[in-house]
């Protein structure tokens, strides 16, 4: 255990963090595809109880990290990952706020959700190519 520092901790829960956000909008992308009415309560408690912790925890352990080791913040690729990351929590939470406040029998709301959960699932994948890419490239 003396080998694990605090840092190697906040990058596990961040890395964790992040992929039960990602999954999760994947999976509301996959069950909304269907156009069942019956699954918006669903979709409701994964995004309500999974997501919405998600984008608050992720954002959470990554100033953590920072806090521990500020040369990250030198690097232009680490602002454009926060950059990318403020935009998907916007976008999950317009999501969530179009599916709790709007009558989702209405096309454009639907065209609304679509495209708001769209846009945050294209912003978490290409944080996750972007943080492959610089980790491992």
């Amino acid at each position: 255990m003396d080998n694990i520092s605090y840092y190697s901790i906040m990058k596990l829960l961040h890395v964790v963090g992040m992929s039960a956000w990602f999954g999760t909008a994947l999976a509301v992308s996959i069950i909304w595809s269907k156009q069942d009415k019956l699954d918006l309560k669903l979709i409701l408690d994964l995004i309500s109880k999974v997501e919405m912790p998600a984008s608050f925890f992720i954002p959470l352990t990554g100033v953590l990290m920072t806090i521990d080791q500020t040369f990250w913040l030198s690097m232009g690729w680490i602002q454009l990952k926060i950059m990318l990351g403020l935009i998907a929590v916007a976008f999950s939470h317009l999501s969530r706020a179009t599916l709790i406040h709007k009558k989702m029998d209405n096309k454009n709301n639907q065209q609304k959700f679509s495209f708001y959960r769209n846009i945050c699932l294209l912003t978490l994948f290409i944080i996750i190519i972007l943080v492959e890419y610089k980790q491992y490239g």
